[in-house]
């Protein structure tokens, strides 16, 4: 789970650098294609950090993921930025809407995980119950065989 989280670390700083070179040279075309791929590779590892985690991630790891979430937001806000600048809004939209898309793919995948392993966890559960009664009923038996034998 670490390793999934530093790897979505990794790829915002590596957004981040993209952006800060984006804005020194004035944002030309080949530069933008190089933060909006490097962003959604980095919303990418971050979705997938989310899905392995989903449900089971410690404080410290669900913070660490927060941030990489937030960072990712305050991109999305520089990149409309740059792109209104250079006259492509048209671009940034058409960004958005593919990522909502994904976005919305990826809400589904989660809470489908999350419902997978709530099932999972209550057939453990159902499983352990019906075990221990199971247990206590051999024990309930033996003990009115041997009182039987015993007391014949």
């Amino acid at each position: 789970m670490i390793a999934e989280i530093s790897a979505a670390i990794a790829a915002v700083q590596a957004v981040n650098s993209a952006i800060s070179s984006l804005k020194e040279s004035a944002g030309h075309a080949g530069d933008l294609s190089a933060v909006v791929g490097r962003w959604a590779e980095a919303t990418e590892k971050a979705q997938e950090a989310e899905k392995k985690g989903a449900g089971v991630m410690s404080y410290k790891e669900a913070l660490q993921l927060e941030s990489v979430s937030r960072q990712l937001a305050n991109f999305d806000r520089q990149l409309q930025d740059i792109c209104l600048l250079q006259g492509q809004g048209d671009l940034y939209t058409s960004i958005k809407r593919r990522m909502e898309e994904s976005r919305l793919a990826h809400e589904k995948e989660v809470a489908r995980i999350r419902l997978k392993r709530k099932q999972r966890q209550e057939a453990f559960r159902l499983g352990g119950i019906i075990l221990l009664w199971g247990l206590f009923g051999i024990a309930v038996i033996m003990a009115t065989v041997y009182t039987w034998a015993r007391f014949r």
